[in-house]
């Protein structure tokens, strides 16, 4: 949950300074900047939840072969 949130806010950063920079050079009515800080909102969303998909997919697949592990019994008596 750290990564998301460190990843959105990062995500929001960068995008609010491209667009600062950009405004600041170009047109100084701050279009550049709302539009740039949005991209990086959508931005940090997108890549924070494909990075949780991702980690509870790892999750997952652990959980399934502490699972497979667990039901192999060798010593169950049937020799």
């Amino acid at each position: 949950m750290v990564m998301f949130v460190t990843t959105l806010l990062a995500n929001i950063f960068v995008g609010g300074l491209i667009g600062y920079y950009l405004d600041k050079w170009f047109f100084k009515n701050k279009v550049l900047f709302f539009i740039f800080l949005i991209l990086g909102v959508f931005s940090g969303l997108y890549n924070g939840f494909k990075m949780l998909l991702k980690e509870t997919e790892r999750y997952d697949k652990s959980e399934k072969l502490n699972k497979k592990d667990d039901g192999a019994d060798p010593g169950n008596g049937n020799s």
